[in-house]
């Protein structure tokens, strides 16, 4: 496999002429947010502020802020451990979402979820899932009671390259094909499952051909232009409603970090890269879906260069903030860890082991 994606300036130069200056700014503004949010947590996370690592979505920001506008709002989706710019392009609030991955007592869930772990139902955000591939079956059994319930929401399940080879995923496919489930199976190829390039790992031409096996839609789309992902995407959900069958839609991205925090921490991966020379930054210069929006939005003159330069001042300072507020609150109580692990709350139970 190789990826397709072109350099994008000109192309999204002729797209935004099509579009009212308040969605465009609502997009520049996300993918900026996502953008910044994740270099704090980098940030951070090197300053030994969050526990454990995190898995930054630096290069992606097109896919998600494209995908989640183009959803309703009870439609629902699921994340991946690559999550935070899902979570954040579906509009959960950015204080809490910092807190949560710093483990603490004010964060998204309390502290308890953590970076792979996020979940907000109120938005329709049905959970980050440290598992490759978990976020597929999930989504589906959602929009499996969904159906039952006689609702019309669609579900959009995150994965990626690696997650496309899992055993779930497939059967998961399968089922929602038989089924007639209104899922969009959104993956997300950036190209590289932990090290493993997808040109070695990932047989066929383009993993959107899979679904004419489970007998519905498919197709391979430009991950990097955030017009495209959102026009793609709202045709693949209105077609899942309408219809009620899934529909592949395989983004074509690249990940700027490493698979996660530590990497750069290992020092085999001198020796043995698994990237070509130059491949970051030949993306960066090219087909950055922040800055070649930012500069087709200038080019067009569909938005001022100094309405741009307010967002990304709001945006820096809102990061700012959250990073404050991350870090100096407080560590869920130790006496509180066992509230939410059982539904009746009842901590009166006798354990199993006496029936042993």
């Amino acid at each position: 496999m190789s990826h397709n994606v072109p350099a994008q300036t000109e192309t999204l130069q002729s797209q935004v002429s099509d579009y009212e200056e308040g969605l465009l700014l609502e997009m520049y503004r996300r993918m900026q947010e996502i953008r910044e949010f994740e270099r704090k947590a980098s940030d951070l996370s090197d300053a030994g502020e969050l526990p454990g690592a995190v898995h930054l979505y630096l290069g992606q920001e097109a896919v998600a802020v494209g995908t989640c506008l183009a959803l309703a709002d009870d439609d629902i989706i699921g994340s991946t451990h690559r999550g935070h710019g899902h979570v954040l392009a579906r509009g959960a609030d950015i204080d809490a979402m910092m807190a949560e991955i710093a483990g603490k007592e004010p964060g998204l869930n309390r502290g308890r979820g953590g970076s792979m772990h996020m979940v907000d139902f109120s938005l329709g955000i049905y959970g980050c899932n440290a598992i490759v591939g978990a976020s597929v079956p999930h989504v589906a059994g959602a929009i499996l009671s969904s159906k039952l319930d006689g609702d019309d929401r669609v579900g959009v399940s995150f994965f990626g390259d690696g997650a496309s080879n899992e055993g779930v995923v497939h059967e998961t496919m399968n089922m929602a094909s038989v089924w007639d489930l209104p899922v969009v199976f959104l993956c997300e190829n950036n190209g590289y499952a932990v090290s493993t390039s997808d040109d070695y790992a990932v047989a066929g031409d383009s993993i959107a051909d899979r679904a004419d096996g489970y007998g519905f839609p498919g197709k391979t789309i430009n991950g990097q232009n955030v017009l495209t992902v959102y026009e793609e995407v709202q045709e693949a959900v209105e077609q899942a409603r309408e219809a009620s069958q899934p529909y592949l839609v395989e983004c074509e991205t690249l990940r700027y970090s490493g698979h996660f925090s530590g990497e750069k921490a290992l020092s085999w991966l001198e020796d043995r890269p698994y990237r070509p020379d130059g491949e970051v930054d030949d993306w960066k210069e090219a087909r950055d879906p922040v800055a070649t929006f930012r500069e087709a939005l200038a080019a067009a003159d569909v938005v001022a260069e100094e309405r741009l330069d307010e967002v990304d001042a709001e945006v820096a300072d809102e990061i700012d903030a959250a990073a404050e507020f991350a870090v100096e609150s407080e560590y869920p109580p130790a006496e509180r860890a066992p509230e939410d692990v059982y539904a009746d709350q009842d901590y009166s139970y006798t354990p199993a082991t006496k029936y042993r």
